[in-house]
């Protein structure tokens, strides 16, 4: 604990500032600020950078499979959907003729029995 504190003492201790200090100000002040740069030339600056262009493809690579990975996902369910449909659907019309014989053979009587084509 001692040796924190004196760390922070020398740390903290009062300092005469450089001799140029204010000659070095004064001249910052008189460049004026910095020219700013667009954020197409920041942009551009970034994409020149040969290492961040193969991050930035390798970035979309990965971003355009994950895409496809969803896509395909999406069209697996929807296929897999669609065939119960398809099998509830054919479920049902097989009930549903069941019931319509019966109910023709119970119209037509005992005495026919020749089913529809």
């Amino acid at each position: 604990m001692k040796d924190l504190e004196n760390e922070l003492r020398s740390a903290l201790k009062r300092r005469e500032p450089p001799a140029n200090l204010l000659d070095s100000v004064l001249a910052r002040i008189a460049r004026g600020p910095a020219p700013r740069i667009g954020w197409r030339k920041a942009l551009a600056a970034i994409w020149s950078a040969p290492r961040l262009r193969w991050v930035a493809a390798g970035a979309l690579a990965c971003l355009l499979i994950g895409a496809g990975v969803v896509h395909l996902h999406r069209a697996e369910q929807e296929r897999a959907q669609g065939e119960a449909a398809r099998a509830q659907l054919m479920q049902a019309l097989r009930i549903a003729s069941s019931k319509l014989n019966g109910t023709w053979r119970k119209v037509q009587g005992p005495e026919q029995h020749i089913p529809p084509s």
